[in-house]
């Protein structure tokens, strides 16, 4: 951001801007006194007002100001008008009440998200579309992919990191910035977290969990063996048990057994996997503690 000087007739004011985007054409504001202020020739440009300097003599002083801007040329003087000189250089175009018309569209956006906004926080961000969040999503999925994380916890992470409540909350500015934050975690394995005890009890009973279903699958595969061998070896044994239950137990069973040991090995391997990164990442963050006791 840069810093500004705002001169009326009666005050001279420090102040800040930021810009937002309307169609394809960029508007700064700024904030005085909790009040929005916006640069005319912007607001002129936008709203198709030919003769920026014509359009202001509508408007009363107090709507009006001139703002010195500080840029690496030095300073340059503009035009800036309140809301309510907004309002009117609105009025001034053609089709200001025509639904769909550019000034009727750009009355209604403003009014309704870039004024609440600026209000609340000081200044207005961009927002992000779903189309410019592709690639963080592409992101995350490469996370979930190579850390075995289910995408509640890949999304948390840059919630967390961010302190957004969901990636529709992140501005233009901080987008680039969660998508190379996501990809650093899919190389060096950084994870921050706010409560390691809670993460570890999770991480706990999800070893709990695993032991139980590794001797399960231990306990399976020792019974395809036994199947295998019988195939194979004394096929005859095989015959004499489907003869006496009826049927082809020993012939059947198999082959979905050995597609249900192929699933367990695959869930077992990534289950584990996630369970040392996030025991390991536990590990680093107690190392300070540990160092300074």
């Amino acid at each position: 951001m840069n810093n500004h000087t705002i001169q009326t007739q009666k005050t001279q004011i420090q102040a800040e801007f930021s810009t937002f985007k309307f169609d394809k054409s960029e508007i700064r504001t700024l904030v005085i006194n909790r009040e929005p202020w916006f640069v005319a020739r912007d607001l002129c440009d936008a709203l198709g007002l030919s003769n920026s300097r014509m359009s202001l003599l509508a408007l009363d002083d107090d709507e009006k100001g001139v703002s010195l801007i500080y840029t690496h040329g030095g300073q340059q003087e503009m035009s800036i008008v309140s809301e309510s000189g907004m309002y009117t250089l609105i009025l001034r175009c053609r089709d200001a009440v025509k639904k769909g018309s550019i000034p009727h569209s750009f009355r209604k956006w403003v009014t309704a998200e870039v004024l609440p906004t600026i209000r609340k926080t000081g200044k207005y961000e961009n927002k992000t579309t779903v189309d410019e969040r592709t690639g963080l999503r592409d992101a995350v999925n490469m996370l979930v992919s190579k850390k075995g994380l289910i995408y509640s916890e890949a999304y948390h992470l840059v919630h967390q990191r961010f302190n957004v409540q969901s990636i529709e909350e992140l501005t233009s500015e901080q987008l680039p910035m969660a998508v190379e934050y996501v990809h650093k975690l899919c190389l060096e394995g950084e994870l921050i977290i706010d409560e390691p005890k809670q993460l570890n009890n999770c991480t706990i009973k999800e070893e709990e969990a695993l032991h139980i279903i590794v001797n399960l699958f231990h306990s399976l595969n020792g019974a395809y063996d036994m199947g295998e061998k019988i195939r194979n070896n004394a096929p005859h044994i095989g015959r004499e048990i489907d003869k006496e239950l009826g049927g082809y137990h020993i012939y059947n069973l198999n082959e979905p057994t050995h597609q249900a040991l192929a699933k367990a090995r695959k869930y077992i391997q990534a289950k584990s996997e996630r369970i040392m990164f996030v025991k390991g990442m536990l590990s680093l963050l107690e190392e300070p503690k540990r160092i300074a006791n």
